[in-house]
């Protein structure tokens, strides 16, 4: 596989997951207990063994600095992973791209989808298919969609689609779908394959796929026993779990302190429960610190992303009530995206004292203190956005 160039590009930006890509791209997505999207993405091209893996990004974010924490590429004319964003996604940068990585032949699939793919054998399958391009349709829930395919493509067929785009002043948002729509016009051969690809359109999937992953032995041996997948969370050290934490039927990653008790639920690494508090059928992700006696029912709680040490508040505070156990409730504002009574709190949220958030409800990033400083009630099915 040293011939091949693995080309991942993103989904089209929607609200769909609300605040969960609220700032950041689907890569950057926290996902499966301590990793995020992103290390999905290159454990399969790692696993591949592609000489270049090129990652078209929709949104500014931190994702070139994720990813480089996989180097050193300092130096290096042309890295085995580059990052381009929207600023220079353009269909001559691309074209460029292609020139610079000079592999014989091209992987393009989405690739902010959190997915498993053996792309060893699909270069197989390609190469005995003796043909210049062939359009694997990715088998997910036991059929196969044109909605989720992987491109197999030698360079000179590549550059001549590219070429002729730049030729005509062809413009899209994106390129790759672009190119691959130009290939099933063509007639492009296709094929099927069967990977685990996970979409996500809602909430209750980010939620429900987390169950999946964690407690399905084969996938979740699978990442954590082959070393190829890497969490880049920034969390360093043991879980610690104090004399009075009780814990069961529940994930603990690294870093966490739990003193308080964790049911059934997801924690993701930097976590701290106070002593008193209560989480059950949640999932926390990175760094959120819960204070003591504080109840969270069935919910996820987004990131925090202010890690300084010195920085020590409580992301919800002592006696706060979150969520319920009513699955059932959907929310008003988004009900196609939150539902199955599930709260969502948005990154770098701040409960105060006391509030009482029902089921089924959204508060958006950054939007807990300013809405709790002057209600204490957020009611099931409600939400506080901007």
């Amino acid at each position: 596989m040293d011939n091949v160039t693995i080309i991942s590009y993103p989904a089209p930006r929607d609200n769909s997951l609300l605040s969960l890509t609220d700032g950041r791209s689907r890569y950057m997505l926290p996902f499966g207990g301590r990793f995020r999207i992103i290390d999905f993405t290159l454990r399969n091209s790692f696993s591949a063994g592609a000489r270049t893996t090129i990652i078209y990004s929709n949104e500014e974010d931190s994702l070139d600095e994720y990813v480089d924490r996989y180097g050193p590429f300092t130096g290096m004319k042309f890295p085995p992973v580059k990052v381009i964003t929207r600023e220079y996604s353009d269909i001559n940068t691309c074209y460029h791209l292609i020139m610079d990585s000079n592999t014989r032949y091209y992987v393009i699939y989405n690739g902010d989808i959190p997915s498993i793919i053996d792309f060893k054998d699909l270069i197989k399958k390609y190469r005995s298919a003796k043909t210049k391009a062939l359009l694997f349709k990715i088998q997910v829930a036991d059929r196969a969609s044109m909605a989720y395919k992987v491109l197999v493509i030698d360079q000179k067929s590549l550059l001549k689609i590219v070429n002729q785009a730049i030729h005509e002043k062809r413009t899209s948002p994106n390129i790759f779908e672009m190119v691959i729509n130009t290939m099933v016009n063509k007639g492009v051969k296709t094929s099927t394959i069967k990977a685990l690809y996970w979409p996500l359109k809602n909430i209750p999937e980010y939620y429900d796929l987390h169950w999946q992953i964690i407690f399905d032995p084969r996938i979740f041996n699978l990442l954590y026993e082959e070393k190829i997948i890497q969490s880049k969370i920034n969390a360093e050290g043991f879980a610690s779990i104090g004399s009075a934490a009780k814990v069961s039927a529940s994930f603990i990653s690294d870093a966490c302190i739990i003193n308080g008790t964790v049911t059934n639920s997801i924690i993701y690494p930097g976590v701290h429960v106070a002593e008193g508090a209560v989480v059950k059928d949640s999932i926390i992700l990175p760094h959120v610190k819960i204070g003591p006696e504080a109840r969270i029912y069935h919910s996820i709680f987004d990131e925090r992303t202010d890690i300084n040490p010195e920085n020590a508040y409580y992301n919800i505070e002592g006696n706060c009530r979150v969520g319920n156990e009513n699955h059932l409730i959907k929310n008003n504002d988004f009900p196609e995206s939150l539902f199955a009574g599930i709260t969502l709190i948005g990154k770098d949220c701040r409960i105060q004292n006391e509030a009482r958030i029902g089921g089924g409800c959204y508060v958006a990033s950054g939007r807990g203190g300013e809405y709790f400083a002057q209600k204490k009630f957020l009611y099931d099915g409600t939400s506080a956005v901007k």
